[in-house]
């Protein structure tokens, strides 16, 4: 006898989730939104998913699984400049946030910013700062390692450079979620990179 057919599809309804809580937010979306979104209802939900909060956790890592990741193999290329290496990096990423196919902004910078009230659970507010930890820690792996970043010292400011990328990316997936075009933030790629020395 043939296995019984599940009633959805389980990561097709995760993606929902996840672009919902990606244009939305924690606080913002609404139950009835979520499930209106994956084509479930609320037990069918908590049944697969958990609750609410379990399943932002979950939605957050389909987000650095599918939309993220990548992104850093541009800085580990070899035999590419490091120069080239983060403007690829950082014109994916605010490509990704340009909202082509997907909402506009960042998941993880919009998440972050709702840190700074008392509406999201403590599980939520922990995925985030780890996720957050970690992008900032492979960019500190890449000046400090890299031969390039070395050669003009940038590995002693490791840290730094490292913030000051992020913050870039965070302002411009907040300029880009209020409907600037991708046209008007590429610029600012170049000048932070100019600012760190990487002069074209």
């Amino acid at each position: 006898m043939a296995g019984r057919k599940p009633e959805f599809d389980k990561a097709h309804a995760l993606e929902s989730a996840t672009k919902v809580f990606w244009k939305k937010g924690y606080v913002g979306a609404s139950m009835a939104d979520l499930t209106k979104a994956m084509g479930i209802n609320k037990p069918s939900l908590y049944s697969s998913f958990g609750n609410k909060e379990k399943l932002f956790v979950l939605s957050l890592g389909q987000y650095l699984d599918r939309y993220a990741k990548d992104r850093m193999q541009f800085l580990t290329e070899e035999g590419v400049p490091l120069r080239q290496r983060l403007h690829s990096y950082l014109l994916a990423t605010v490509k990704g946030q340009a909202g082509e196919g997907t909402p506009r902004g960042c998941y993880l910078a919009f998440g972050l910013s709702e840190t700074a009230g008392d509406a999201l659970p403590s599980d939520a507010i922990d995925a985030l700062k780890a996720a957050d930890a970690e992008a900032v820690k492979q960019l500190v792996d890449l000046f400090r390692s890299d031969k390039e970043s070395q050669a003009i010292g940038l590995d002693r400011r490791a840290e730094e450079c490292a913030m000051y990328l992020i913050t870039l990316l965070h302002g411009t997936a907040s300029v880009l979620r209020s409907g600037r075009e991708l046209k008007e933030v590429e610029p600012s790629l170049e000048f932070a990179l100019n600012g760190l020395g990487l002069e074209a």
